[in-house]
């Protein structure tokens, strides 16, 4: 007999859901009965701040249907024949350009949206129509830029809401800080916000703060220093995590300091600039713009002394600009992080940099690849304990390791591997790009005008030998046995050199006992030839 359930219980299991779906049934019948008016979906009131970087075609279609106030109503019958033209952009060519030429042929072509011109409205509802139109404008002309001349875009914020913020952040700002990434300035530097800035009746001062100046060595500062000089440019390098930092050595803390300011050296610096700006002004706002994950927040909270702004490696953490007071005289102004157009090689590119999430990664081996053709093989072995395979005697002595390679060698190691039992790439391969994002892996770009290859001495001039030793002989024993280094093009070509570079008989060294062996013969058995 089933045991009844006491009547004060509250139904679990099936019985629960059960009862929820018939309790929304019947509020759904009764909200449908209850009134006969047509259903009218309300807008909602609270603005959307999400961060926008990627539109598929059907959303960036009512999107731009949405910002032209378009309405669409079908008609039967009435039917049209569209041609499309398909243009082609030669990845390749592009890779074989660097940074500074497509900066100087496109980089003009690059701006930002702009607010309306204040006598073009009159009303907030024309203003709000305005800042649409406007917005509708500028992506169109970007599109029509990556599709004319073939050039690749970086990801860029899509979200007019998040813009808004923008502006309000530079119209109340003395001073606009733009903070950039040290291992590549020049990528997360825009132009066109210096230009928007000095477009103001009373031009705002636009200074650039190079974060994670500690992931450089003294030499490579001195180096973008003098680069920022020659071009008229005002930086500040500027360390977050090294100002937080109390377990850095003394030594190295005294040897960065020397080229890299302080946090009361930074506060002086904006200071001076904004006074200098905004002569006998009692109290400045400094403005503080830039990308996600270029360590805004962080910075943000030093200067502040507490933490008044959440820290997060998610793009689009600062949802709405706020204002931090610092003292009497500097207040703090911080916009949300905004991924602005720029030139962009690959998607390998993006993800390297921390433009790209590690979450949209749906391909592995470019980036990888990428980062083992820039970082040297020695640096790769020490940082993660492992040694990998060297080159085939058919193959350059002095040529990077694959990412396949490399992938395999570091999954197996750690354990990686799925269902089938092969080592897990894909999963390693976002250990390592995170590994590059927090800096554990280093890779930094050169100023205009250095050699990448002697500036990298800087960078990997105190490798250490890796511990691997036996321990990593025994591992790519294993990895050859079971045939896991080894890719169907690699395999092919070991067949085919194993195959044409057998020696031939005619010289000599095959089978020599059968040499002489009928003269032996006839000279022993002479009798039977009578």
């Amino acid at each position: 007999m089933t045991k009844r359930r006491a009547k004060n219980a509250k139904p679990t299991g099936l019985n629960k859901s059960l009862g929820n779906a018939l309790q929304n049934r019947a509020e759904n019948r009764f909200a449908t009965t209850s009134s006969t008016a047509p259903v009218v979906s309300e807008p909602k009131s609270a603005k959307v701040l999400a961060s926008v970087t990627h539109e598929n075609a059907y959303e960036e279609f009512f999107n731009n249907a949405e910002l032209a106030g378009r309405d669409f109503v079908a008609n039967r019958g009435d039917f049209q024949l569209l041609q499309t033209t398909t243009s082609v952009v030669d990845v390749q060519s592009l890779q074989d350009k660097t940074f500074e030429d497509l900066n100087k042929k496109f980089g003009h072509l690059l701006k930002i949206p702009r607010r309306p011109d204040p006598h073009s409205y009159s009303t907030p509802e024309g203003l709000e129509t305005q800042e649409m139109r406007n917005f509708l404008e500028w992506r169109k002309s970007l599109a029509q830029l990556a599709e004319g001349d073939g050039i690749v875009l970086t990801p860029f914020e899509r979200n007019l809401e998040l813009w808004r913020q923008l502006w309000r952040v530079v119209e109340r700002s003395d001073i606009v800080v733009q903070i950039v990434d040290a291992r590549n300035p020049l990528l997360f530097r825009n132009e066109d916000l210096e230009v928007y800035t000095s477009e103001f009746v009373h031009p705002k001062r636009c200074i650039l703060l190079v974060n994670k100046a500690d992931l450089l060595t003294s030499e490579q500062i001195v180096l973008w220093k003098e680069y920022f000089s020659q071009q008229g440019i005002e930086a500040i390098f500027w360390s977050a995590a090294l100002a937080s930092n109390e377990e850095v050595e003394e030594r190295e803390r005294s040897k960065m300091e020397a080229v890299v300011d302080s946090t009361e050296e930074l506060i002086s610096a904006l200071k001076k600039a904004a006074f200098d700006a905004k002569p006998g002004g009692s109290n400045v706002t400094v403005g503080m713009t830039g990308y996600p994950n270029v360590g805004k927040s962080s910075t943000i909270n030093r200067i502040v002394g507490a933490k008044k702004t959440s820290v997060s490696a998610t793009p689009g953490k600062t949802k709405h600009f706020q204002t931090l007071i610092v003292d009497e005289e500097i207040t703090l102004c911080d916009c949300p992080g905004l991924v602005m157009p720029s030139l962009g090689f690959s998607p390998a590119e993006m993800l390297l940099n921390g433009i790209l999430p590690v979450d949209q990664m749906r391909d592995c081996i470019p980036p990888i690849q990428l980062l083992c053709n820039r970082v040297p093989r020695e640096a790769l072995e020490s940082l993660y304990s492992i040694l990998l395979p060297k080159p085939a005697d058919f193959e350059d002595p002095n040529r990077p390791p694959t990412a396949h390679e490399f992938l395999t060698t570091l999954a197996f190691m750690r354990g990686f591997m799925t269902e089938a039992g092969v080592p897990d790439g894909s999963r390693v391969a976002r250990v390592v790009v995170k590994d590059v994002f927090n800096g554990k892996l280093k890779w930094t770009a050169a100023p205009p005008g250095i050699d990448q290859t002697e500036y990298d001495k800087f960078t990997y001039r105190d490798i250490k030998k890796s511990d691997a030793g036996k321990s990593g002989e025994v591992l790519l024993d294993q990895l050859r046995k079971k045939n896991y280094l080894v890719t169907d093009g690699a395999l092919g070509n070991a067949l085919d050199v194993g195959f044409f570079n057998k020696n031939s008989d005619k010289d000599g060294s095959g089978k020599k006992h059968f040499k002489g062996k009928k003269d032996k013969l006839r000279r022993i058995h002479n009798d039977l030839d009578a």
